[in-house]
C-alpha cells in the first residue's frame, strides 16, 4: 500500500512538472486563435470536457455562442461595470500573464480583450488538470 502511495505521488510530481507558464500560455493562445478565426465548436476542444457537459450541453442546451461569451465575461475599470461580450465584436485578445502553480491549484492565463467599439477589459481565464491529464479551461457552472 505505502509502495502504491509512493508510486501516484511521483507520477503526479513528475506530470506537474510538465505544466509551465509557457504551457498555459500556448493553451490560452490556442484558443484564442481558434476563436478569433470564427470556430466556435472549435473553442470547446479547450475546455475541461465534464465543465462542456454540464455547463454548455446540459445547462445551456448546446448554446456555444453563449457558452463562450459567458465564459469571456468580466469587469470594466476595476468592477466599474460588468461585460459579457459580443464575439463578433472582440477585436483583439492578448495573453497578458499566466501563472502555473499546482501546489496551489492556480492555474491561469490573465487575457487582455478589446472590443471594436473601444472598451478594454481583461478577464482571468481559469485551468485544472483534468482526469486524463490534460489542461482545460473551466468557469461558473449556473
Amino acid at each position: 500500500m505505502f509502495l502504491m502511495g509512493m508510486m501516484l505521488m511521483v507520477a503526479v510530481n513528475v506530470h506537474a512538472q510538465e505544466y509551465k507558464k509557457s504551457t498555459v500560455k500556448g493553451i490560452a493562445n490556442g484558443f484564442i486563435s481558434t476563436l478569433m478565426q470564427g470556430n466556435l465548436k472549435g473553442t470547446l476542444y479547450f475546455f475541461d470536457p465534464s465543465y462542456v457537459a454540464e455547463q454548455h450541453d446540459n445547462f445551456l442546451e448546446g448554446r456555444t455562442e453563449q457558452f463562450v461569451a459567458e465564459f469571456l465575461a468580466g469587469n470594466v475599470k476595476k468592477d466599474f461595470y460588468a461585460i459579457t461580450p459580443q464575439l463578433n465584436r472582440i477585436k483583439s485578445m492578448k495573453v497578458k500573464k499566466t501563472c502555473c502553480d499546482l501546489e496551489k491549484d492556480e492555474i491561469y492565463a490573465d487575457v487582455n480583450i478589446l472590443m471594436d467599439y473601444g472598451v478594454k477589459y481583461t478577464v482571468r481565464l481559469q485551468l485544472r488538470v483534468t482526469e486524463s491529464g490534460d489542461l482545460r479551461f473551466i468557469g461558473a457552472v449556473g
